[in-house]
């Protein structure tokens, strides 16, 4: 229901975005906002130094998201352990709370916190998705895909992202309900044959 997501010369296909180096999309239409969720689905690559994943603050400062290496980094608080493999879709959720404590996720697991005292991960009016700034010469950027975006006005528990993640995938949703259909004929033949017997 907010504003569109305006590409920024990466490739839309079947399923997302494939994106160059300062490629990925933007997202406007926030006011200083300072609660919310984000939750993004993509891969790099390649990996080595730092590859920015969210920019807020309209690419005027260096702070952000980003991976460093194989690790989730908030630049300049902090640092997960290694997480990623280049080429292979990621999860990641970003909340930031109403007491500023912004929490990062990789898959359904917390990899770091801390209290954003000084609104680093507050959004000016744009989130810019695998961007760099301007500040360090927009050099800190990568080649990727991003399979989806999803932005939340609020800050999500660690309850919700888990059950988030329990949801399967439509491929799979199709499998269960095969299933289930396929139990429910065996049922009805079964009772089908103990009625005749």
């Amino acid at each position: 229901g907010g504003p569109d997501i305006t590409n920024n010369g990466g490739t839309l296909g079947a399923t997302g975005i494939t994106f160059s180096n300062n490629q990925g999309p933007t997202l406007g239409g926030f006011s200083n906002t300072g609660v919310y969720s984000v939750e993004i689905e993509f891969s790099f690559a390649t990996l080595g130094g730092y590859q920015k994943i969210l920019d807020f603050k309209d690419r005027d400062s260096d702070n952000g998201l980003y991976a460093l290496g194989s690790s989730l980094d908030f630049y300049p608080v902090a640092t997960s352990a290694s997480l990623f493999t280049a080429g292979q879709l990621a999860r990641v959720v970003l909340t930031r709370d109403a007491a500023s404590l912004v929490t990062a996720y990789v898959g359904t697991t917390a990899v770091f916190s801390f209290t954003d005292s000084s609104d680093l991960a507050t959004i000016t009016s744009s989130l810019a998705f695998f961007q760099d700034d301007f500040a360090t010469g927009t050099g800190e950027s990568a080649p990727g895909f991003v399979n989806y975006i999803r932005i939340y006005d609020t800050a999500l528990t660690a309850g919700e992202i888990a059950g988030m993640g329990a949801v399967p995938e439509p491929a799979s949703w199709a499998m269960l309900i095969a299933g289930f259909g396929l139990v429910g004929a065996a049922m009805r033949r079964r009772v089908a044959t103990s009625a005749t017997v």
